[in-house]
């Protein structure tokens, strides 16, 4: 078959431009897409992206979430970005998760008493997560080395001067300072670097995740770059120890829990002397 059939943009015959494939083709927008059909694809993704976060038909909400934000990526190869390409990875490893086995409106609906405990699951799809990270970041460093302004450390000085996707204004004297720069940008390789390889040692985990999420603040406090640090942020937690989550998640019920019987007590009280 012509190479045009495997391509992304829907809505070409196979004398058109390349990169181009039949309507229809991986997603559900046409091309072009009407205003009415946008907005219809965009409100089931809004909705699909609500259910999946609430726990409420997890898989179909899942299944939702990831053809519909493949359906506007391949609409328009334009608009995304590296934040919209791991919501969708994500979207599409939970396609095959019980994520809908603990707090969730699915565990909810199905046993209210066993809505806290946490059962045992297959751990495959978190393996995939996690493997999605360190393949991410091994990534993203060869990618850089390909890159003349990486090589010579001045990546991160352009990165900071691009005013039309600033988020908050950036000091003159971190941008014009060779030195700064240059240790930016040849640390954010090592960084990267060291994510995708020490974030499989257990000793030097939290200490390069800390790092890694000290960064990703960095970026998003610097640059207009979607829900990529957020998405960062949520592909961590398949690192963290299923005890650690447990207790945390349990000791964080337990003190909201005791906050709010004490507000009640003290609104009591307050009622008593009132009275």
């Amino acid at each position: 078959q012509s190479p045009e059939r495997f391509s992304v943009l829907p809505g070409a015959t196979p004398s058109g431009p390349k990169n181009v494939s039949s309507t229809g083709d991986w997603g559900v927008l046409p091309n072009p897409a009407s205003p009415a059909m946008l907005v219809l694809v965009f409100g089931v993704l809004l909705l699909g992206s609500i259910a999946l976060t609430l726990g409420l038909y997890s898989r179909v909400a899942a299944i939702v979430v990831f053809v519909g934000v493949l359906s506007f990526e391949h609409a328009n190869t334009l608009i995304g970005n590296s934040g919209d390409g791991l919501i969708r990875n994500l979207a599409f490893y939970l396609m095959f998760a019980p994520s809908g086995v603990a707090l969730s409106l699915d565990r909810f609906r199905r046993s209210r008493s066993d809505f806290w405990s946490f059962p045992l699951v297959a751990p495959w799809v978190l393996r995939l997560v996690q493997i999605q990270l360190s393949i991410g970041y091994l990534s993203a460093v060869w990618q850089k080395v390909q890159s003349e302004l990486w090589r010579t450390g001045t990546a991160v000085s352009y990165a900071m001067r691009l005013e039309d996707i600033h988020r908050f204004p950036i000091p003159g004297f971190v941008t014009r300072s060779t030195m700064i720069t240059e240790t930016l940008t040849f640390g954010t390789l090592a960084l990267e670097l060291s994510l995708a390889i020490l974030i499989w040692n257990r000793a030097a985990r939290p200490w390069v995740m800390a790092m890694g999420v000290l960064m990703h603040i960095m970026i998003d406090y610097s640059i207009l770059i979607g829900f990529f640090s957020l998405a960062m942020f949520v592909t961590y937690l398949a690192f963290l120890p299923a005890d650690t989550a447990t207790r945390l998640i349990l000791a964080t019920r337990d003190r909201l829990r005791a906050r709010l019987r004490g507000g009640e007590r003290h609104g009591a009280c307050d009622g008593h002397r009132l009275g």
